[in-house]
């Protein structure tokens, strides 16, 4: 029979081997000179070349997470999302397909930025920290990828971090943010979880819904940023194409990544992309380069309308109280929204007994204040979004649908109808290709326009701008980002400019994923919104500019 002391032995010989293996491996991956890296609200973002040395560290932290998680599966999604094909990212996935949790991230910063020679030191302290055996734990990483070309050089080193602990990668190849967030949360339920598992859910899904919908099948045009949304379109568009046309625009066979195209591009400059002509009420969709978000467009005497996530938010958000009220459940529905939530999407929310709260950007913090609620749903103004349902929901729906019997020809009833958007909604992160499903179902289950969904209530103008800076980290914010505390005095120039116009309010914030601060203004009038919105983000640049000039 072996000794403790024998087995301790053989316990510290196998992490010693371990350890030289990442002396080893590590020493390809030297930091880079002057580059700081930071785990932000979308994980890392930079110049696509300048990532491999953190991707190699993430691959170490990511095995070491799944160890800790029983090893189960953790993601690593490669991408920048709306950034300039230049950049890329990466960003960590939890086994429940959320964001990574926060004390994580603070994790991923620190070692991010720990040179090689440090990296065996690191690694014995988080594991003692995270109290886990860097060798004798099982662990699995799904990674997935967009299509920008530093993918493959950072998908090896991801590869190389992974597999130095004895950990098993799996390769999901090109894929869309929001299927790897499905495909990771499907394999921790031991559910079938590849991509053509996600195509056949989701299609099977919608045409579940919409079979008894004779309304006619109708025809949609989608701008993909010639980005990874263009990929999965095409491969689900043929499996849906009995029940609605997709035209793919901006493909990604020629233009640019999110060059002139994309929501973040649409929401921005509040025109259509280039690339997509349309007609009067047609039913046009417009998704970033990761797809996970979703702006509507249409034309109507020749202007140019947005529905943004508020609108999406209202439509969901009115759709299933209506449903609850109809079937008498008690169940809440609340809305969580950011700061950039125009004031009169809150305004008609609150006046359909709507819950709305209000928190920081970013989506873990929607997420996690949408899981507090029985019905969450949460769309960020920029088309970012889902609905979650909780335990409780879920099994009150589906009581409540199974014991209706339907036995009217053609006629759901309105727990039937819930039940069929719970299994629509990909409720693992916001996902813009089954979001576009979503709405085109509630649209002809309700049997309306887009005039009539973007009549729900009229968006006060607005105007968002971007103020390149130096170091948005100077810029710190409170009250869910609507006021600034740092600094000082910003906030008090902030303000008078918003007194000078009747109605109006202002923010400003530092971006999560670009070295800019955003500016957003509201008020009666366009031209009263560009206006305070200009002022502002002078104010901000001098403010700065001010601050660089002293150190």
């Amino acid at each position: 029979m072996r000794s403790n002391h024998a087995h301790i032995s053989e316990q510290c010989d196998m992490s010693q081997v371990i350890l030289e293996a990442v002396r080893a491996s590590s020493s390809v991956y030297p930091l880079p000179l002057q580059l700081s890296y930071v785990y932000g609200t979308a994980g890392f973002r930079c110049t696509g070349s300048l990532l491999p040395p953190a991707a190699y560290r993430m691959g170490l932290l990511a095995a070491i997470r799944s160890k800790v998680c029983g090893g189960g599966s953790i993601g690593v999604m490669i991408t920048a999302s709306h950034n300039p094909a230049p950049d890329n990212g990466l960003k960590i996935v939890e086994m429940g397909g959320e964001m990574l949790t926060g004390q994580w991230e603070h994790y991923a910063t620190q070692l991010a930025n720990t040179p090689e020679t440090g990296l065996p030191e690191a690694l014995m302290n988080l594991c003692e920290k995270v109290n886990v055996s860097l060798y004798k734990s099982k662990s699995s990483v799904l990674v997935g990828r967009d299509t920008r070309d530093t993918g493959p050089e950072i998908l090896a080193a991801v590869r190389a971090g992974v597999e130095v602990l004895g950990a098993r990668l799996t390769d999901l190849g090109i894929c869309t943010t929001p299927q790897l967030h499905w495909m990771v949360k499907q394999t921790n339920l031991a559910l079938p979880a590849t991509l053509s598992d996600y195509y056949r859910h989701f299609v099977s899904a919608f045409k579940s819904f919409s079979m008894r919908n004779n309304s006619g099948k109708p025809s949609i045009k989608v701008d993909c940023a010639n980005g990874v949304g263009a990929v999965a379109l095409r491969a689900m568009a043929p499996l849906l194409s009995d029940h609605i046309d997709i035209v793919i625009l901006n493909d990604g066979s020629k233009g640019e990544l999110n060059k002139d195209c994309g929501a973040d591009f649409v929401k921005i400059m509040q025109n259509a992309p280039k690339g997509v002509d349309y007609s009067e009420r047609e039913h046009c969709y417009t998704i970033d380069g990761d797809a996970d978000r979703i702006l509507f467009f249409y034309s109507e005497s020749h202007k140019f309308h947005l529905l943004d996530g508020d609108k999406i938010s209202c439509l969901l958000a009115s759709y299933i109280r209506r449903l609850l009220d109809e079937a008498e459940m008690a169940l809440q529905v609340g809305v969580v929204q950011t700061a950039y939530a125009n004031g009169s999407s809150t305004a008609f929310l609150e006046s359909q007994g709507v819950t709305v709260v209000c928190v920081p950007t970013g989506v873990k913090h929607l997420h996690a204040s949408a899981e507090k609620m029985d019905i969450g749903v949460y769309f960020e103004a920029n088309g970012h979004g889902t609905v979650l349902f909780s335990g409780k929901a879920s099994t009150a729906i589906s009581r409540e649908a199974e014991q209706c019997d339907g036995a009217l020809v053609g006629h759901r009833t309105p727990m039937q109808k819930l039940l069929s958007l719970c299994g629509l909604i990909n409720q693992a992160c916001g996902d813009a290709l089954t979001n576009i499903l979503v709405i085109e179902a509630l649209l002809r289950d309700n049997r309306w326009s887009v005039a009539d969904w973007d009549g729900l209530y009229t968006d006060l103008p607005y105007r968002q701008l971007k103020v390149a800076v130096a170091d948005r980290s100077l810029i710190k914010t409170f009250d869910a980002e609507r006021r600034v505390s740092e600094p000082e005095g910003l906030q008090d120039q902030i303000d008078r400019l918003v007194a000078e116009y009747e109605a109006a309010r202002c923010f400003v914030r530092p971006s999560g994923t670009e070295n800019c601060v955003r500016v957003h203004a509201e008020c009666r009038t366009q031209r009263e919104a560009d206006a305070l919105a200009m002022a502002v983000g002078q104010c901000v640049f001098d403010c700065m500019e001010l601050i660089r000039a002293k150190l």
